[in-house]
């Protein structure tokens, strides 16, 4: 997975054919035959190219350790270098585990943001991923499925089509399977929300076996609860458009929020509509250090409609104390609303 900026990281697969070529590139087997085969090879793809480098950097690396004999306590007469050959073998082996360890552990890190960051990311299978401020996940493929485990935070995924190759995302106790599709994971503590936007997607207790992608989608957001998957106890297949949430212990709630207002985090915007006070501080909270606080429990309840910046807590604290004539205090990286609230009109409306 790389930023799309970057070439992208090569895969365990890539890094293992990369250390069979230096090692024959390095051996005496080596014919204009080997070397036609390599630069196909190279040329082939950016993932090879990248999977080269770090081999030839690992290999280098390598060719500059001191040349120490294995007994180095053996008497000097009887000090000997084991062939070339050996050493070459001896060499590529440790160089494939090298160059596999390498990759689990740059190509599998875990993806993060900051406080008001925000990444776009492309995975090694082409799908599109972005990332939401203060999120983090991990990426695990295989040859059975492509798995993302969301550890908090949110992601919209844009997923490459593969029929036989399912794409899961993994959230807190949930799973979202998907083949290609695009759709949102929202990750809260103890609340998971997901959201399709087109294709189709069935989320289920984690690790429990999913129902056939041919099961039916869930029932209009007018119904209380999403319809579970065919043949199963507690699995949702959504409708593009519909939203299911799950929060602690409640029954898993569907509704049909406005697309353009739970991906506007894409285009540094925070929508509320008719939203308490309280929630609105919370999401305003998620994109800025700069922290937010209600003093008066009455003006929690306080409702914000109205479109902000993400991260510009400052303007959104001034808006809502202008409207509901609420104090303002900063202090360091803290900003209080404090008092009261009175207000003419119904709620506080803003766009910026």
């Amino acid at each position: 997975m790389t930023d799309t900026s970057q070439t992208p990281i090569p895969s365990a697969a890539a890094c293992a054919d990369a250390a069979a070529w230096i090692a024959r590139l390095h051996g005496e087997a080596r014919t204009a035959k080997v070397e036609a085969g390599f630069q196909r090879w190279l040329a082939a793809s950016s993932e090879h190219r990248a999977a080269f480098e770090m081999a030839n950097d690992i290999w280098v690396g390598v060719e500059r350790l001191p040349k120490t004999p294995a007994l180095s306590n053996a008497p000097r007469s009887r000090i000997a270098w084991a062939p070339a050959p050996a050493r070459l073998f001896v060499a590529c082996a440790a160089l494939l585990l090298l160059c596999v360890g390498a990759w689990s552990y740059w190509g599998n890190p875990g993806l993060s943001t900051r406080a008001g960051e925000q990444r776009t990311l492309t995975l090694e299978d082409g799908t599109r991923v972005y990332l939401n401020t203060a999120s983090r996940m991990h990426v695990r493929y295989d040859r059975a499925s492509r798995r993302v485990v969301l550890d908090e935070g949110e992601a919209y995924f844009e997923v490459a089509k593969h029929a036989d190759w399912p794409f899961v995302v993994i959230a807190g106790g949930r799973q979202v399977v998907a083949r290609g599709t695009a759709f949102l994971v929202r990750r809260d503590d103890e609340r998971i929300a997901v959201t399709l936007v087109e294709g189709k997607v069935t989320v289920a207790p984690a690790g429990e076996a999913v129902a056939s992608a041919a099961a039916p989608t869930a029932p209009e957001a007018s119904t209380s609860q999403p319809a579970p998957a065919a043949g199963t106890k507690d699995q949702f297949t959504l409708s593009p458009g519909q939203r299911v949430t799950f929060a602690g212990r409640d029954a898993p709630k569907l509704d049909q929020p406005s697309i353009e207002g739970v991906t506007a985090w894409q285009r540094g915007q925070v929508v509320l509509d008719h939203t308490p006070l309280a929630d609105a501080v919370a999401e305003m909270n998620r994109y800025s250090d700069i922290q937010l606080k209600i003093d008066d429990p009455a003006a929690r309840r306080a409702e914000v409609t109205g479109i902000f910046r993400t991260g510009d807590s400052e303007y959104f604290a001034q808006a809502v104390s202008e409207t509901y004539h609420l104090h303002v205090a900063s202090r360091g990286r803290e900003i209080t609303l404090s008092g009261s609230p009175r207000v003419s009109g119904a709620d506080v409306t803003h766009e910026r």
